[in-house]
This record gives C-alpha cells, structure tokens and sequence, in this order.
C-alpha cells in the first residue's frame, strides 16, 4: 500500500523540524511526503527549504492559507492509494504508517485514524489545557466525537477522526469531494460528515498514535475554541443538524437558549421573581460543578495547579464556545 503523507502547514518554525524527522523516520517505506505551506512568515518555509536538502519530500505553496486548501493541494499531488495527514505541530510514533497501513487492511473503513497525545515536555498550561479538554463538562468527554479519540482504548468505529491523525483512502475524494475551503476551522468535522453520510465507515485504532501540541495560553485557547464553534454553525448552515455528528458541541449554546427563554417567559407572566430564584440557583449549582469537576481533574493527573488553572478554563470554554455560536448565528458570512 502506497500512502501519501500530507502536511498543511502554516507558521509552525516551533515544531515543523520534529514533526518533519518523526515522518522521514517511520518504520515504513512504501510512502512519499507533501508539505503545503500556507505563506509562513514566522520562518517555517525557510526551515522546510533547509530541511530539503536532507531529506526527501515534496514542498508546494499554498497562497490561499487555509488548511482546507493546503490539505486540497496535497491530495491532488498525492500519487497514493491512501493519505494521511498530520499537522506541523504534532510529532507521529515511528510506527505510524505501518500502524496506517494495518488498520487499512479492514476493506470495509474508507479511514483510519488514532489518539493525538500531549507531549511529554508541554509547558504547564498546555498540559492543563490538554486535561481540561477530556473533562465532560468541558466539552462532553467521550460523548464528543471531538474529543473522544483521546480517551477511548480500544478500536472502534466513529463518526469523527481530526486530521491531526487521520488517513482516507484517495478513491473516497473522488466520490464525496474534498476539504470545503469555506471552512476556516472545521473542515475535518465536515468532511467526516460526508464520509459517513455516504455509507462509509471511520476506525479509531489506539495504535495510530501521534503527539500533538496544544496551545499554550489562555488567549490563544479562546480563539481556538471560538473558531470551533463557529464551525459548528458553518456545518449546520450547510448540512442541517445532523451535520454536527454530535449535539453535544453545542451543549453551552442550548443553556443560553434555555436562559433566554425562562426569562422570556418570567417577563411575558410577571414572574421575574421566580427567574432570579432560578438563575440564582442555577449559578450556584454551575459553581459547585466547576468546583467538582476542577478538584477531580486535579486529582485524576496529580498536578495541584490545575485545580485553579481548571476553574478559569472551564467556564473559559462554555463562554468563548456560546460567544461563538451566537456570532456565527447572527452573521450573514460566518467567516
């Protein structure tokens, strides 16, 4: 089995040298590696020239930047029966594609894909967000088809694989088409969306691991999970409800709605006294669960930092994720 590696890239100086050497180094051989660099001006370019001189792989321009483009372009230069992806910022095992390649074997799934694990050496606040990230009341925890490929042991089909770690076979591009490049975050969900829709099944297997850095402050988090939730509402727009795969991306968007309306309601039947009962209560039993959910997290990975790190981060999430959707849902043009 041939396979392509892609890698859409966009200002990853930081981690595009490990990442490249984690590729050339696999324990495979039948591959060939394309680099779709989105105009880097951090030096990522310059370093993958470098790079060039070393080791084998092809390097095109993506003047477009968006990884959906960039990935697009890697597909169309791809020559193998399968392309895998990965990000500039994740490191993959050397047994990567040969792990690839054996779950491949399964003629029935038109991709595979596995766990993106944190580093060993992430800065604190990258581990915290990485823990943060698995927490139920974060973002769903194995109930997220998001998040879920971090926690599950054993192999199983999905309904969703990031392209952090994910590999489809080319002939499946023919027929549901490529990476929308409307999508600015996203286009992973939307793809697996038609994937699935069109009959076609996605295997997580633990054995396909990479390392994938997270980010590494709060500021950069939020606009991370804003862009995500933007997303969300860019693949109803297109699909429908069924599109998300999952309601529980939009868990903190349906409290705001249920808010909204009991307030409604309490106006229209002069029972604002009631609602502030309820909204009192409400935030009470909000703070209790944050307060819960951060010491159990603390405990669970043994780093008593994360307990204050977790109450920021987790209320963070919820606000920055209903900021999101309700933006999204008031513009004509999502992106």
């Amino acid at each position: 089995m041939f396979i392509s590696v892609v890698v859409a890239v966009r200002n990853e100086a930081r981690h595009i040298r490990k990442c490249m050497e984690s590729l050339v180094n696999q324990d495979y051989e039948n591959y060939e590696i394309i680099v779709v660099d989105g105009m880097s001006d951090d030096g990522t370019y310059e370093i993958l020239k470098e790079m060039q001189e070393k080791y084998e792989f092809k390097l095109f321009r993506n003047e477009k930047r968006n990884a959906a483009a960039g990935r697009n372009i890697g597909i169309e230069k791809a020559k193998g029966d399968v392309i895998a992806f990965i990000d500039g910022d994740a490191v993959a095992s050397r047994d990567w594609l040969s792990s690839i390649e054996k779950a491949m074997r399964n003629n029935e799934v038109a991709g595979v894909g596995g766990p993106d694990m944190l580093p060993e050496n992430a800065p604190f606040i990258a581990r915290a967000i990485g823990y943060v990230m698995t927490s139920p009341i974060a973002r769903g925890g194995r109930l997220n088809p998001s998040t879920q490929h971090t926690m599950m042991e054993k192999e199983r089909y999905v309904g969703h694989i990031p392209t952090c770690n994910l590999a489809i076979r080319k002939e499946i591009f023919y027929e549901v088409g490529l990476f929308d490049e409307s999508f600015v975050k996203g286009q992973d969900l939307e793809l697996n969306y038609r994937i699935t829709k069109a009959g076609h099944k996605l295997l997580y297997s633990p054995s396909i691991r990479v390392v994938h850095h997270r980010k590494e402050n709060v500021k950069d988090f939020a606009r991370q999970i804003y862009k995500w939730a933007k997303a969300k509402v860019a693949i109803i727009r297109k699909h429908g409800m069924d599109g998300i795969i999952s309601h529980v991306y939009l868990w903190p968007a349906y409290a705001l709605l249920g808010v909204v309306t009991l307030l409604l309601l309490s106006m229209l039947f002069n029972m604002m006294h009631l609602f502030l009962l309820l909204l009192f209560l409400g935030g009470v039993t909000y703070f209790m669960a944050i307060l819960v959910e951060s010491a159990r997290l603390t405990a669970r990975f043994n780093e008593r930092k994360l307990f204050l790190y977790s109450l920021l981060l987790l209320p963070l999430v919820h606000i920055a994720y209903t900021y999101g959707v309700m933006v999204a849902l008031t513009r004509r043009k999502i992106w």
